[in-house]
């Protein structure tokens, strides 16, 4: 592809704007990258210039800087809700969906305050003492709203939870250990309590977190601990109190096709649990796991796709059981898959370094500058991948290992290896690359050779890249109706080893397409 028949709607494809869960981002004719909600549109340089304009003289003002844009939280817990709603009334299923929000996930009042704007009847989950004090102010006047007490309890944070019931907070605590059980019995009330059984969900499902679920997570009642809690709640008199089972299967869940199973998994234990007496059981809290779709690979439903299965995994079950109890209650606890398109981080590039010399530069040794001859004429003769690769182990064999001869050396011997890779490249674009696109000593080639110095710490604004190497689009503002000249690694001005952005997603297209420098 030539840089002149390069468009907008190449650059749609290969950053995956303008679709799916980046539907909002899209790229003028100019090659400007911006958003787009409404029908109203903003490129980021108008933002920049703005920022600059009202913040260019503060004091610590930095040239990089997070944009948030609540109106994507609202249209986020808007769709997740319709999803629910529409297989809830095409499946016919008797259950209604309940919303709750995780506010660790994102503790900032304007991302809090987004939601619960959003959806009058949307419900918080308060993971901690400290998150609960969040929630209690910032419901004071809404105490109607659903509050689900997650994590480890201690007396204190109990004491908190049992003020909040008082002072007439609608507040579910979970049960995640036989220790909390008996601290609740001993503290509680049980016609004022509301509790919540946290199981282990004894199944894995693909995901970035799939190892903080099944019998391994720090999360919830293993099954022998499940029935010691529900021996001491009917010994105690709090059997009625428990109105809920909640699971958390991961989170980012990529097998989309595990929530049917999930649902069912969760609809089995709650029709055991009646069984054993549990009468005022009636919902089902299904944690979190709902995927971003970072790459634009997914389906543009996957939000309803969720939905869908997760209630045919409820509904077929329900089916299978003779007793006939009634549909629970849907709970989903979706944190990322509301706020985190909401949140971008615009980084300022300050400087580009290469990894090589410049191509121009001339060898000094009549040597190098021979065999530099030799391997470029057989670079341009080979016509198998086979022979490339030979000819590139032959090369390092005779360069490796003879760095103490030098600087001069050190010199000459990069600038040979930055000239021999820009030349099998070039040939391998010429053999269709498409044929052996994915060996690994060809994707090797293609690897950036450019670093771009950010103005920002990759620990600090996207720790899950490097904890699970979660996948995050990076996307130039503006040029983009240009061929790119080149891949690049993203680095941060941070001392970590870690601070950087190489990965880069390729997507299928019926032909290959290349930067500048192929």
């Amino acid at each position: 592809m030539t840089e002149e028949t390069w468009s907008v709607d190449n650059s749609r494809l290969v950053y995956g704007v303008n679709r799916n869960d980046l539907h909002f981002l899209d790229i003028t004719d100019e090659g400007e990258l911006c958003i787009q909600i409404r029908n109203q549109r903003i490129t980021f340089n108008e933002i920049i210039t703005k920022i600059k304009l009202m913040k260019g003289e503060a004091p610590g003002y930095a040239a990089s800087f997070t944009l948030r844009v609540p109106q994507l939280i609202t249209y986020q817990v808007k769709k997740l809700k319709a999803a629910f709603e529409k297989a809830i009334n095409e499946t016919q299923y008797a259950g209604k969906f309940i919303g709750i929000y995780p506010v660790k996930v994102n503790q900032r009042k304007d991302c809090v305050t987004a939601v619960m704007r959003s959806d009058p009847d949307y419900g918080l989950e308060a993971g901690s003492k400290a998150e609960l004090f969040l929630i209690k102010r910032v419901l004071e006047s809404e105490k109607h709203r659903h509050i689900v007490c997650n994590g480890a309890k201690d007396p204190e944070y109990l004491n908190l939870i049992n003020e909040c019931i008082d002072e007439g907070y609608n507040i579910a605590i979970s049960v995640e250990s036989p220790h909390e059980a008996q601290l609740i019995v001993e503290m509680f009330d049980p016609s004022k309590t509301n509790l919540v059984l946290r199981i282990k969900p004894y199944l894995k499902v693909e995901g970035h977190w799939s190892h903080s679920t099944g019998r391994d997570s720090k999360f919830g009642l293993s099954i022998h601990d499940l029935n010691r809690v529900i021996d001491l709640l009917d010994e105690t008199g709090f059997v009625g109190s428990v109105q809920t089972i909640l699971a958390h299967a991961g989170s980012q869940i990529t097998e989309i096709s595990a929530f049917k199973n999930f649902g069912s998994l969760m609809t089995k234990i709650y029709s055991e649990l009646r069984d054993r007496g549990l009468s005022n059981l009636k919902n089902i809290d299904f944690g979190g796991g709902l995927a971003i779709d970072y790459i634009s690979a997914r389906p543009p439903d996957l939000m309803y796709q969720y939905a869908r299965l997760l209630i045919e995994g409820v509904k077929s079950q329900l089916e299978k059981e003779s007793d006939g109890y009634p549909s629970p209650n849907i709970m989903i606890e979706s944190g990322r898959g509301l706020t985190a398109l909401a949140s971008m981080i615009i980084v300022e590039a300050l400087e580009v370094r290469s990894i090589f010399p410049e191509s121009s530069g001339k060898l000094v040794s009549e040597t190098t500058l021979e065999d530099e001859e030799k391997l470029m004429k057989k670079i341009r003769e080979a016509v198998t991948l086979s022979e490339i690769a030979e000819i590139w182990n032959d090369f390092h064999t005779i360069y490796s290992g003879m760095t103490l001869a030098g600087l001069d050396f050190i010199l000459e011997q990069e600038l040979i290896t930055g000239k021999l890779e820009t030349a099998v490249r070039k040939r391998l674009v010429e053999l269709d690359l498409k044929s052996y696109e994915n060996e690994g000593l060809v994707r090797s080639f293609w690897r950036p050779e450019h670093i771009v110095i950010g103005n920002f710490s990759v620990f600090n604004s996207i720790a899950d890249h490097v904890l699970v190497k979660q996948h995050f689009p990076v996307i130039p503002i503006k040029d983009l109706h240009v061929r790119p000249e080149t891949t690049v690694r993203l680095a941060d001005i941070s001392c970590d080893s870690d601070g950087e952005i190489a990965q880069f997603y390729r997507r299928s297209t019926e032909k290959n397409w290349f930067t500048m420098d192929n």
